[in-house]
């Protein structure tokens, strides 16, 4: 289970690399070495720890019930739960809905915030774009919701809570918003490449990405991490399509 989830992340990582260099393409003149051989390196590092994180993940959210019930029934040949059609489409509705205000929050945030280090290139191409959001929906909700919002789930379970089952719902909305948070924090060496670190541009940075944190958390404490994933896509694809960011 947990090398199924590595291998899913690994291609998020990968699929996120043209949008990368489309993004800043200067970046492949300043590589220590030769592009090839930093995705090989690099594909290699995330590998090993993902296949680390996913294993922590899916042990400790057992006896929360935090799981990816899909993959695991595919993964070791059981029957397939049934799957609620109410529950995908509200969670592609729940995601591009949360793409689309983060969408119109950031324009409203624009005259607020500080020029760009550097012109931002424009019209990249849309199939990097669509790529990008891969590396959104699974590998970010691999970090952010299987490892560490699980983590959280699981030590305030064992410490204030003391094992009790079932787990009390504060249990998962701490580890909603705290995860998100984190997910926010996490964004900022990206908005430190195109924009100086100011703080209209952390607090900017850190709300936004905290509160689509809180929505996709919120899906994969009710539906699953599937679910949660399929929400970040679309959110995704909000921002990197409709927005053309």
């Amino acid at each position: 289970m947990a090398a199924f989830w590595t291998v899913a992340g690994v291609l998020g990582t990968l699929a996120v690399f043209p949008y990368a260099l489309a993004l800043n393409p200067t970046l492949i003149a300043q590589l220590p070495m030769p592009l090839p051989v930093l995705v090989a390196a690099q594909t290699a590092q995330t590998g090993i720890l993902l296949l680390l994180l996913c294993w922590i993940g899916l042990r400790l959210g057992q006896p929360l019930g935090l799981d990816a019930p899909i993959a695991r029934a595919m993964v070791y040949r059981h029957k397939l739960p049934a799957v609620s059609r109410r529950a995908l489409a509200g969670a592609m509705l729940a995601g591009t809905a949360a793409g689309l205000l983060l969408l119109v929050l950031d324009r409203l945030l624009q005259p607020l915030m500080p020029p760009t280090i550097q012109p931002l290139p424009a019209g990249i191409e849309l199939w990097k774009r669509l790529l990008a959001a891969f590396y959104g929906g699974i590998t970010e909700e691999i970090l952010l919701r299987l490892f560490v919002m699980t983590l959280i789930a699981w030590v305030i379970w064992r410490t204030a809570y003391k094992a009790q089952l079932p787990p009390h719902a504060i249990v998962f909305r701490a580890a909603i918003v705290a995860a998100a948070v984190l997910f926010g924090i996490g964004h900022l060496p990206a908005a430190a490449g195109i924009w100086p670190l100011t703080p209209v541009v952390i607090a900017r940075t850190v709300a936004l990405n905290t509160l689509g944190g809180i929505v996709f958390g919120y899906i994969y404490w009710k539906w699953g991490l599937e679910h949660c994933m399929l929400a970040h896509f679309c959110a995704d694809i909000a921002l990197h399509v409709v927005g053309g960011s």
